[in-house]
């Protein structure tokens, strides 16, 4: 059963009609944060989480909830590239159940900035392709993040990033 407080169903689903919520606690967050900070090169890995719709993945999604993070721990990087092995996609799905799936990545730019880089769209596009599935990178030097969603890398704004649904909640 869902309980919304104090928005009702038509409201949420008309503000979530051209960008959903993105649902992460501090505690995924914080975890992120720690491992792209612990070197100076470029780090990633996955985000595990799932979806909340009104019918189906490909109908109006409300929201995707980020419930864990699942660092690539077999990589190639620099200061200004990253490579993750494929086998981080076994290893990912591995914590993974029924209700949870890679919803998207994560990865860092350190002390360039927080955005997009043409080879991140190119990642997006070839591996994230969903409606759903999200981007996310972090400059961790200078406490920057920005989020994109979907195969066109659209960016998300700061405001439908959440650490909860404020007034909401989900049973």
């Amino acid at each position: 059963m869902i309980v919304f407080f104090p928005f009702d169903v038509l409201k949420i689903l008309s503000i979530t009609k051209f960008s959903p919520f993105i649902v992460i606690n501090d505690n995924v967050r914080n975890k992120i944060y720690q491992h792209l900070s612990s070197q100076k090169v470029e780090l990633g890995g996955l985000l595990i989480g799932n979806v909340i719709s009104s019918i189906d993945l490909n109908s109006s999604i409300v929201a995707i909830r980020i419930v864990d993070a699942f660092a690539s721990s077999d990589f190639d990087s620099t200061s200004v590239s990253l490579s993750m092995n494929p086998n981080i996609w076994q290893r990912a799905n591995e914590y993974c159940d029924n209700n949870t799936f890679v919803v998207g990545w994560y990865h860092s730019h350190p002390n360039l900035g927080a955005f997009f880089s043409g080879t991140d769209r190119k990642t997006q596009k070839d591996f994230f392709f969903h409606n759903y599935s999200l981007g996310l990178v972090v400059d961790p030097i200078r406490n920057e993040e920005c989020w994109f969603r979907g195969s066109d890398s659209e960016a998300v704004s700061q405001g439908f990033i959440k650490e909860n649904f404020s007034g909401m909640a989900l049973v």
